[in-house]
């Protein structure tokens, strides 16, 4: 069935899960990706309507909505950016990034800009420590620097979300020296 685009009501979407899902409660998962990879996000109407097509408590929807991180409960940006928290990327600035995108992008982290451009996330960690510090923004991207990030920002607004994060300058590591692996004389 082709999904409809904008606002959906209650009733069209208790159509939808009808016509696409079981009303079992082992559909819930698939429903909610379901409504998230047409929607970008889970309107309270699906949601609604999901729980009453499966049978279950809303509580039961929201419940699991809520608990996954790839869940979004709140519209977001066309463009999605995430900030490593984790103590290597913290240790390499990644504070210093995460304050450079607040501002450039104008939104505080966990939030979506008001022109619906930007979300901005952090994450505890990406396990990504050698690259420190990491953005990610559909793939991770290492050794990010201020310039690096306002390079992308603007990018991103001038070329509508045609442009990827810039490699950090060849031997740029925020002042770091780059270890080669051969041993270098004392």
């Amino acid at each position: 069935m082709k999904m409809p685009t904008g606002m959906v009501s209650l009733e069209r979407w208790a159509k939808l899960f009808a016509d696409e899902f079981e009303p079992l409660p082992e559909s819930l998962i698939p429903a909610l990706e379901f409504v998230q990879r047409h929607e970008g996000y889970l309107p309270r109407e699906a949601m609604t309507a999901l729980a009453r097509h499966l049978r279950v408590p809303e509580s039961k929807v929201f419940g699991v909505a809520s608990f996954y991180s790839l869940f979004h409960l709140k519209p977001r940006g066309r463009h999605q950016i995430t900030v490593c928290r984790g103590t290597a990327c913290h240790v390499r600035g990644s504070a210093r990034l995460l304050g450079d995108l607040e501002r450039l992008m104008g939104v505080q982290a966990g939030c979506t800009s008001a022109d619906k451009l930007f979300t901005l996330e952090t994450v505890a960690c990406l396990g990504s420590c050698a690259l420190a510090p990491v953005i990610v923004k559909e793939k991770v991207y290492g050794r990010q620097t201020s310039a690096s990030v306002r390079k992308l920002v603007d990018e991103l607004r001038a070329s509508d979300g045609k442009a990827e994060i810039p490699a950090a300058a060849p031997g740029d590591r925020g002042g770091r020296r780059r270890q080669t692996g051969k041993s270098r004389k004392r």
